[in-house]
């Protein structure tokens, strides 16, 4: 085929609006050739078709029907078949692609959910072990209510009868009242009747003031792991309850108390025992009340330390073992012990014959590392 006469018809189409667009797209697809072979028709008309190339005036219109009229029929069928192939195929990656993303954000989303799920359920039990405490808290101050109640309808239902007795009766009197007294002192405090009933492992109360500690003490006959992940009703619980070492009688028969608690992250049951490290803390809240079954308590702070649970072939002070200090010699090993691993030591001081609160938890300091603090009852 000839050479192009676009150039030289140019002037035949100055007047005609979109020219010069027109003509930088043909000397584009053009590409610098000066003669329309058959090849280069087929390349320009592929280009057009596919890049959707639209002229504007005469002379591009003119331009594509000298394409057009270099192809034959089949050239220009093949080359529509062609794109659109290449466009079905464009269309079906971008599905693909589309597709694809649409199960990346589905993955995501589930991941995330997930996720939520995970954290918020572990948030849902730290704050059902802190609802189920304070629900336990104001049962037992609602029964403390009601016992206080009784005991002044007691007393003056005993009054009203010691008015009523004979002279010569108030000896006899006297004796009873004295001996109602003591068997008063083996039964349960008011109000802790009621929780006492509900769960006979109940066997009192701890509170610091400055902590989150207030919560129920249990102790099961012989096991001091079954509390570890239970609640007060027996239901499974991470966070467990306070455990007070089987082996203490809080009867009397033994001489000091020791109690257990989880270390958690989120501050219940023993998470915040870790603020008596700091001395400090310890000045400004030494006291630690512990009201057992039968008795109200009151402890004072002696010492903080680091301890660890020992090998059973270990020659080491073990502190969980010192329930029971009859002797002058136990007692003096207990003492020194104390001090010899203390964090630091306060100024109220230990002596043969004090009874003692023991209080012990998990600390990472090295493995099966524990923090404790020891104080004895004033």
């Amino acid at each position: 085929m000839g050479k192009t006469t676009f150039d030289k018809n140019l002037q035949l189409y100055q007047e005609d609006e979109g020219v010069d667009a027109d003509l930088q797209k043909m000397q584009l697809l053009m590409k610098g050739n000066t003669e329309l072979t058959n090849q280069l028709a087929a390349q320009i008309y592929y280009q057009i078709q596919m890049e959707d190339i639209q002229f504007e005036s005469m002379m591009g219109i003119d331009f594509l029907d000298r394409i057009v009229d270099a192809l034959s029929e089949k050239q220009i069928h093949q080359i529509r078949n062609q794109i659109a192939l290449q466009k079905r195929k464009a269309s079906n990656r971008r599905k693909v692609s589309k597709a694809n993303k649409g199960i990346v954000v589905f993955i995501f989303a589930t991941v995330f959910l997930i996720c939520f799920v995970y954290l918020n359920w572990n948030l849902f039990l730290d704050m059902k072990t802190n609802y189920d405490a304070y629900k336990l808290q104001e049962r037992m101050e609602e029964a403390a209510r009601a016992a206080r109640i009784e005991n002044l309808w007691k007393d003056k239902k005993e009054q009203e009868e010691r008015l009523q007795s004979i002279l010569d009766e108030q000896t006899a009197l006297a004796l009873a009242a004295e001996n109602k007294k003591e068997e008063k002192q083996l039964e349960p405090l008011g109000k802790f009747v009621e929780l006492h009933r509900e769960n006979p492992d109940f066997t009192g109360w701890l509170s610091i003031e400055g902590t989150k500690i207030d919560y129920p003490v249990m102790s099961k006959n012989g096991d001091n792991n079954y509390y570890l992940d239970k609640n007060f009703e027996g239901e499974k619980d991470k966070n467990g309850l306070l455990i007070l070492d089987y082996r203490c009688d809080i009867t009397g028969g033994t001489q000091n108390f020791i109690i257990y608690g989880h270390n958690m992250r989120s501050g219940v049951m023993f998470g915040t025992l870790k603020n008596y490290k700091d001395k400090t803390f310890c000045e400004e809240h030494p006291i630690i009340r512990f009201d057992t079954l039968y008795e109200e308590c009151e402890f004072k702070v002696v010492a903080a330390m680091l301890s660890e649970v020992a090998y059973a072939d270990e020659d080491v002070f073990r502190y969980y073992d010192a329930i029971d200090m009859s002797t002058e010699e136990s007692f003096e090993n207990f003492r020194e012990n104390i001090s010899k691993q203390a964090l630091y030591m306060t100024d109220e001081t230990l002596s043969y014959g004090d009874s003692c609160l023991i209080l012990s938890t998990c600390d990472r300091y090295k493995e099966d590392g524990r923090f404790v603090v020891i104080a004895k009852k004033i």
